[in-house]
Parts: C-alpha cells; sequence; structure tokens
C-alpha cells in the first residue's frame, strides 16, 4: 500500500476516532473544502476540531486510490442532518498529509460556516 493510501485512509480513520492531534499534517497543511481555505496545521485544528466535534457523528470509508504522492478518499460522513457523501483529493510528502481538498455538498450542514 502507497504511503499516499495509507495517509488518506488515515485521515479518515484519525477523525472518526476523535483524534485529529495524532494527524501527521505537515505545518504548512493547506485544506480547502466548500467551507473555505485554512492554512497551517495549528490553524486548521483550531478551526476544524470544534466543528467536527459537533456535528460529525460517524466517518465511513467507501474507497481509496491512490498513484504516487495522491490520493482520492471517498466516504460519508454521518450529521445530525443526515449522511452527506464526501470526496477528499490528499496530497502527501514522506510521511506527512501536506494538502487535502474536501469535496461535498455543504447545504445539508447547517451547523457549519465558512472559515
Amino acid at each position: 500500500m502507497s504511503d499516499a493510501k495509507t495517509l488518506a485512509r488515515r485521515w479518515i480513520e484519525v477523525w472518526g476516532n476523535d483524534d485529529p492531534e495524532s494527524l501527521p499534517l505537515a505545518e504548512g497543511f493547506v485544506h480547502t473544502s466548500p467551507f473555505g481555505r485554512i492554512e497551517g496545521r495549528a490553524r486548521y485544528l483550531e478551526v476544524v476540531k470544534p466543528l467536527a466535534e459537533a456535528n460529525v457523528a460517524r466517518l465511513h470509508i467507501k474507497d481509496v486510490i491512490a498513484e504516487g504522492d495522491k490520493a482520492c478518499v471517498a466516504f460519508t460522513m454521518d450529521t445530525p442532518s443526515g449522511p452527506v457523501a464526501c470526496c477528499d483529493w490528499v496530497t502527501v510528502a514522506g510521511s506527512e498529509i501536506v494538502s487535502v481538498e474536501s469535496h461535498y455538498d455543504s447545504r445539508n450542514l447547517p451547523n457549519f460556516e465558512s472559515y
């Protein structure tokens, strides 16, 4: 299994286990989603951790496809408003995640806000 595939799977599993502090995110980590863009590991965890704690009940991995330093992980996010289909593009460098582009329909996530 490639590093990208392993880290993409870990990206979802760690959030599912409520342990985001253990994510192997690069200091310059960049996250983009329908809610905006966040730069920096510390800032990302500061903003997203409380949103996830309040709004995400479970994550279910459907599939992970990887090649080289990139992976795509398809999963379902269980929220108070119901399940949301998601797809994250994960880019890695060595043993760290350097960026994630999250794709999902945000209209069913009324408790989230732009960042």
